[in-house]
């Protein structure tokens, strides 16, 4: 009997660290879990794997108690990363505890402690004129000798290369070139001082040149001219003693007919030449040589 009764103590002995075994070594290994509160009430929950590439589910709980009532708020899909972290934008309030759920691959199960979240330490800014605290290992005072930098020593920041900014220049749909963001105050000036043109950026890489058109203003001519009854009069006090001529043409300049020399003073010229009511266009000449090139309207007769 005394034999059946040790075998029955060690069996159970046996089965009891069995059982605790996977927890005490759960518990050697457990991530290093924080919390920490951040600004509009997020709350940043961050850790280190441990476990390598033996976990296979890492799951964040949220619960207003400390001991139970968790539920998962985040799986985590890689969970085999060295150091990660969650923002929990979605937090009821500050006073909420976090988790951690952690499945490895053979089955085993462990959780983290349930932490609060803290706020973090605010970082201390180090004044350039503060100066530096020596402490000398033979007495225990300090001093307070600024620090000497060897001039030497200095690290030069990065020089850093602004990229070069280009823009397309067209004209209509034709593409003129590209210039530089460097150069864009000199081809503007020089379009501005040298043409009538004008520039207009129409989006944040290309530049539209945009031609000048003149105001098409008329000026009747002296010469050529029709008056209050629709009738061309063309008056020329020199007629006689210089040669004039004469020369007509439809609105898009194509020829219509000529005068080859006009000997009186005023000729006053039908509609019935004109073949339709609308703009014409003339050129006149005085002893061979241009004097004048302007355009006349012909009315409609109602």
């Amino acid at each position: 009997m005394a034999s059946i009764n040790s075998m029955m103590i060690r069996l159970g002995l046996l089965l009891l660290l069995a059982t605790c075994a996977p927890q005490l070594w759960a518990q050697d290994t457990l991530p290093a879990f924080n919390v920490v509160l951040r600004s509009g009430n997020k709350v940043l929950v961050s850790w280190t794997n441990p476990y390598g590439k033996k976990i296979r589910q890492l799951s964040i709980q949220r619960s207003a108690d400390s001991q139970r009532l968790f539920k998962t708020i985040m799986t985590i899909p890689d969970p085999t990363v060295l150091q990660n972290g969650y923002l929990d934008s979605r937090s009821p309030d500050t006073s909420q505890f976090y988790r951690l759920y952690i499945l490895l691959d053979s089955g085993r199960y462990v959780f983290s402690k349930s932490q609060k979240a803290k706020t973090a330490a605010p970082s201390r800014v180090v004044d350039k004129n503060e100066p530096a605290v020596i402490k000398n290992e033979k007495s225990p005072e300090v001093s307070t000798v600024p620090e000497k930098k060897d001039p030497s020593s200095r690290t030069e920041a990065p020089t850093v290369v602004k990229p070069i900014h280009y823009y397309t220049v067209k004209r209509a749909d034709t593409i003129k070139g590209r210039i530089p963001d460097t150069e864009l105050r000199k081809f503007r000036d020089s379009i501005s001082y040298r043409t009538k043109d004008t520039l207009l950026v129409s989006h944040p890489d290309t530049i539209y040149i945009r031609p000048f058109v003149p105001r098409d203003v008329f000026r009747p001519s002296p010469y050529i001219f029709t008056d209050r009854r629709g009738l061309l009069n063309i008056q020329l006090p020199q007629a006689g003693r210089k040669k004039y001529r004469v020369s007509f043409f439809e609105a898009d300049k194509s020829p219509l007919f000529e005068i080859r020399e006009v000997t009186e003073k005023v000729l006053i010229m039908e509609k019935s030449n004109f073949m339709h009511a609308g703009w014409y266009h003339f050129e006149l000449y005085e002893d061979g040589v241009l004097l004048e090139k302007n355009r006349f309207y012909i009315s409609k007769d109602f």
